[in-house]
């Protein structure tokens, strides 16, 4: 993922949801509208946002509905931070 995110946002920053599509529903819950058709058997999602800050922001919505998908959050191509260890 950190190849990933530094080829495609590289001026972004990004909050990468890992095996989003078990997660749909408490994704709904945050207002983030997913298609599961295109969401099929992907490995990852990532949301581009205006700032670190929004993505931990989104990062702790979805954490707090319970049992949240492990997310990472990463700032111009590097990788700030994840949700596995505290």
């Amino acid at each position: 993922m950190d190849i990933w995110v530094e080829s495609f946002h590289p001026f972004s920053s990004v909050l990468v949801i890992w095996d989003a599509r078990t997660h749909l529903e408490k994704l709904k819950e945050v207002d983030l509208i997913i298609d599961a058709s295109e969401c099929y058997d992907n490995k990852a999602l990532t949301i581009e946002l205006s700032n670190p800050l929004e993505a931990y922001e989104l990062m702790d919505k979805i954490e707090k509905l319970g049992e949240p998908p492990v997310m990472g959050v990463y700032d111009k191509g590097a990788k700030l931070s994840d949700n596995i260890e505290p």
